[in-house]
């Protein structure tokens, strides 16, 4: 297969992750707020995220594994059909259980998705180029997250909130038909679908892989405890309307991304760790800042902080796992690493909850900066 061809099928990915993730991150700025107008506490909000990602954590390896056996693009269809009816039932939930139980549903959507979306992007990306083609995907998959909050914001503003839930089926929609027309099956691009079976212990055993799994289950133990809770401190606290909780969600998202593919680039050519542990550090930082927000431009500076370093670290993540998991199977790597993503995202909302409950919400998000100089610091023993 050609580089030309596949850098073809690979801009065609890109594409589809965009709108999927645009319809994902409708949701952000008004769901803490939808959930609080039916009743819920800190502990209910912690429930409705961590649903999502609980099912998520269940289902995304062995996903990867059959992402590895069969068709991706299959799956990628399979679970974008899910993501678009689930949006629409989004406007039948009447209780907080019921939420949860979409949010569960949701999940299993998400695990089909972008797991998938994302071995089949290692599976096209040239030796040597990981960090480039690993940025690339992440600038997508965030500027369509980036999309989704100033989109959602400005339509709850100024429409409803059943037009925030049709605009996401509407997107996630659009995403699957792109998927369909043009996405490629791999036997089309001479790429191999029946691989061997790997071990997990063999995917564990590899100690740059296991700091990356360590890293993320606790970077994502401090962004799942935060996320449910920005908007709620934003809107509750601070007295800022949602249209500009969206802008300013969107802006930190939209730095990260247009910082992704430099980045990516940087990975390519310099030490990978040393830009992990550096980018790792400053989205921390970010994190403790944002416990002495007073006014929107704090809550911004703090978003540009945290994004600033997420841009730094996450290609070089995403090139150290591409390069050493290509050869166990990007399925299979995949699932592993994003099922550690999942777990910090269920228990960090969770954790957050209580400590809200107890000590306040600025305390969840010194919660998000002490597990993420964990996972720099866990990341650093491990995989040097």
């Amino acid at each position: 297969m050609s580089e030309a061809k596949q850098f073809a099928a690979f801009q065609t990915l890109l594409l589809c992750v965009f709108t999927a993730m645009t319809g994902l991150g409708i949701l952000s700025p008004i769901m803490p707020n939808y959930a609080s107008e039916l009743g819920a506490t800190g502990i209910w909000i912690g429930l409705i995220f961590s649903g999502f990602s609980l099912t998520r954590a269940v289902m995304q390896t062995p996903i990867g594994r059959l992402a590895d056996r069969g068709s991706k693009k299959r799956l990628l269809c399979i679970g974008l059909a899910i993501y678009a009816v689930i949006s629409l039932l989004y406007n039948f939930a009447s209780s907080l259980p019921l939420l949860v139980l979409i949010r569960l549903i949701h999940g299993l959507g998400s695990a089909m998705v972008m797991p998938v979306a994302m071995a089949y992007a290692v599976e096209l990306t040239p030796r040597g180029k990981e960090g480039r083609y690993m940025g690339l995907t992440s600038t997508a998959m965030f500027l369509g997250f980036g999309a989704g909050p100033l989109l959602g914001g400005y339509i709850y503003d100024h429409f409803s909130l059943s037009a925030v839930f049709y605009s996401m089926a509407a997107i996630v929609a659009l995403s699957l038909l792109l998927t369909i027309l043009f996405v490629p099956e791999e036997e089309g691009l001479g790429m191999k679908r029946d691989r061997p079976r790997v071990p997990f212990m063999k995917i564990l055993s590899n100690r740059r892989l296991l700091g990356a799994l360590v890293y993320r289950v606790f970077n994502a133990l401090g962004r799942g405890g935060i996320m449910g809770f920005l908007s709620i401190f934003a809107y509750q606290v601070l007295g800022i309307p949602f249209t500009l909780i969206g802008t300013i969600l969107a802006a930190g998202i939209f730095t990260s991304s247009l910082l992704q593919t430099p980045f990516g680039v940087l990975a390519d050519r310099y030490n990978r760790t040393l830009l992990i542990l550096i980018g790792g550090t400053a989205a921390s930082l970010g994190y403790f800042y944002l416990t002495l927000t007073k006014s929107l431009f704090d809550l911004l500076a703090a978003q540009l902080i945290i994004a600033a370093g997420e841009g730094l670290s996450l290609p070089a993540m995403s090139a150290v796992v591409a390069r050493e998991g290509k050869a166990l199977g990007a399925g299979a790597t995949m699932g592993v690493l994003n099922t550690a993503m999942s777990m910090g995202m269920f228990a960090g909302p969770l954790i957050a909850g209580v400590i809200m409950d107890t000590y306040g919400i600025q305390a969840s998000f010194s919660l998000a900066g002490i597990m993420g100089i964990t996972g720099v610091v866990a990341f650093y023993l491990l995989g040097r």
